[in-house]
């Protein structure tokens, strides 16, 4: 089969014409000219010009002892925006040196309003360094110039003092720990502290917990949770974590906390004594409990965190 050249195929196929009248041949030119010259005005004038300029500015959200200062920095960056034209990274850069920022929400309104709300980072615990006390976010940030209302977990380093970030591997490794503890747990966290097995802390009127290390924590934290919700651990002077699926609470008269079910918020006594062959079983006369101890290896003590702050 012998096939037709492009040529030879556009001769022999219909041409199809539109014939537009040159009247509205004119209306579209005109509206296509008239659409670009307002796009042209807005882009480069309007958006840009005193009658859209940030004229009033409220931020909310601000807890913080440096809230006049943040305040300040983000009213003056806002004076040079309009509510056409919201910069957000202007905005951020002008609270970049607070660390107690950790992220901006702005709102404008038409024609002259800024709306700045501030979500502060939470302090998650305090380090003893260097003689210094220290707030920490979850992130490892440091908190200077930061009060908080309530205790917060200690964590004692024997590195040096971090000036805006903790990078110290050991008291690092306690933060994640920290941070990732539900409110009603982490009220009760004296101490955070490094024994020979791995992490350990320290509750207030409770047990301790081996954690090990800060894998998983979040799923630590909820089988903490299902095992001081068991009857069964009650009087434990540990409980370990450190596999989170199959979690022990030792040194009571009570039998060994089964394994969690698959939805890992269930503990269930166990009546062979141990749990699946992980370590730290107990028996009808109790296990011996790890030893109580801190990253510098004396007994762990309440948090002595002074009002107002570190």
């Amino acid at each position: 089969m012998k096939t037709m050249p492009v040529a030879a195929l556009r001769r022999r196929l219909p041409r199809v014409s539109i014939s537009i009248p040159r009247k509205y041949k004119r209306r579209f030119l005109a509206a296509i000219l008239l659409a670009l010259a307002l796009t042209a005005v807005y882009r480069f004038w309007f958006r840009e010009s005193s009658f859209v300029s940030v004229q009033h500015v409220s931020v909310s959200g601000l807890t913080t002892p440096d809230a006049p200062r943040i305040r300040t920095a983000l009213i003056a960056a806002a004076h040079d925006m309009t509510t056409m034209n919201v910069q957000q990274s202007a905005l951020d850069g002008a609270v970049a040196g607070f660390p107690i920022v950790r992220t901006l929400e702005a709102q404008a309104s038409f024609p002259h309003t800024l709306k700045i709300h501030v979500i502060e980072e939470k302090p998650t615990a305090v380090l003893a360094v260097g003689g210094e006390r220290l707030l920490l976010a979850p992130d490892g940030s440091v908190l200077r110039g930061v009060t908080t209302g309530h205790p917060l977990p200690l964590i004692q380093s024997d590195g040096n003092v971090p000036q805006n970030s903790l990078t110290d591997r050991v008291p690092l490794e306690a933060l994640h720990v920290a941070g990732a503890a539900p409110d009603a747990l982490l009220g009760r966290i004296t101490t955070i502290g490094h024994g020979k097995e791995g992490i350990l802390v320290h509750l207030r009127n409770g047990p301790e917990l081996i954690f090990g290390d800060d894998s998983r924590p979040v799923a630590k934290w909820v089988a903490v949770a299902a095992v001081l919700a068991n009857a069964s651990s009650k009087g434990a002077t540990f409980v370990d974590v450190r596999l989170p699926d199959r979690p022990i609470a030792g040194g009571v008269a009570a039998e060994t906390l089964a394994p969690l079910t698959s939805t890992g918020t269930d503990a269930s006594p166990q009546s062979d004594g141990a749990a699946g062959g992980t370590t730290g079983t107990t028996g009808t006369t109790g296990a011996t409990a790890p030893q109580n101890q801190s990253a510098d290896g004396q007994p762990p003590t309440a948090n002595s965190q002074p009002s107002g702050g570190p």
